[in-house]
């Protein structure tokens, strides 16, 4: 009997069928029996790879990581460490690449980042945050690149600034603000430089100058608006 399973552990599935059949363990009009079961389970087990946890260790012997492997790679949620023994990170694998959600600790244990990693790139919504627990910046990977809207805050919540990215370069309309939430800053980019109209504002949100980029140089005539609001040239 034992050599008789060795041998269908070396077969492919239609020939395992046809010799259950052959032998009676499938009646051709009967449901599968329980012994017919086993020898599907015994196949699947012997071809599926085998898991293992695997530890990482700093030079002094403490544990550094800990996580599944599947044939020497990382694969599942492994747990990444400080010397102290506190969680750095909790990073998801599959077959050795970034899967998953990922999140990073400050020696503290307070949370400092969420990502979304496929297949080792980072894709989707991210989050990072200031040690108080206010958020840093929020915003999209496309391939592991700046993507789409991001929204980015001073430590008190106030927004620092907004804006677009293509490809991992600002892209179109952005807008920056100081600590009190006010704006300072508008204008427009175009392939990572600044290009278009630029209007810079001063700490009360009055504007103070206006002109023109090109390719992030400044170009053309520059205006500054006095406090009584008139227009004069400026550089």
């Amino acid at each position: 009997m034992i050599k008789f399973i060795t041998s269908l552990l070396k077969i492919n599935f239609p020939q395992l069928i046809n010799i259950m059949l052959k032998y009676g363990f499938i009646p051709a009009a009967s449901p599968i029996p329980k012994l017919a079961v086993v020898l599907l389970l015994l196949l699947f087990c012997h071809s599926s790879p085998a898991q293992k946890t695997e530890k990482i260790f700093y030079p002094d012997g403490r544990l550094k990581a800990e996580g599944p492997a599947i044939n020497d790679l990382k694969s599942g949620c492994w747990h990444f460490y400080y010397p102290d023994g506190t969680v750095s990170s909790i990073e998801c694998y599959r077959n050795g690449q970034l899967h998953g959600e990922i999140k990073y600790y400050d020696p503290e244990g307070r949370l400092t980042a969420k990502e979304n990693w496929v297949g080792g790139l980072q894709q989707d919504s991210a989050f990072y945050y200031y040690s108080n627990g206010r958020l840093s910046k929020k915003g999209i990977y496309a391939d592991g690149l700046y993507e789409g809207k991001w929204l980015f805050f001073h430590e008190n919540g106030k927004p620092k600034r907004t804006g677009y990215y293509k490809s991992g370069l600002p892209e179109g309309k952005w807008k920056f603000y100081n600590e009190q939430g006010i704006l300072i800053q508008e204008g427009h980019f175009k392939d990572g430089h600044e290009d278009g109209e630029w209007k810079f504002y001063d700490g009360n949100g009055r504007l103070q100058y206006f002109g023109h980029y090109t390719k992030g140089q400044k170009t053309g005539k520059w205006f500054k608006v006095t406090k009584k609001g008139n227009i004069k040239p400026w550089k």
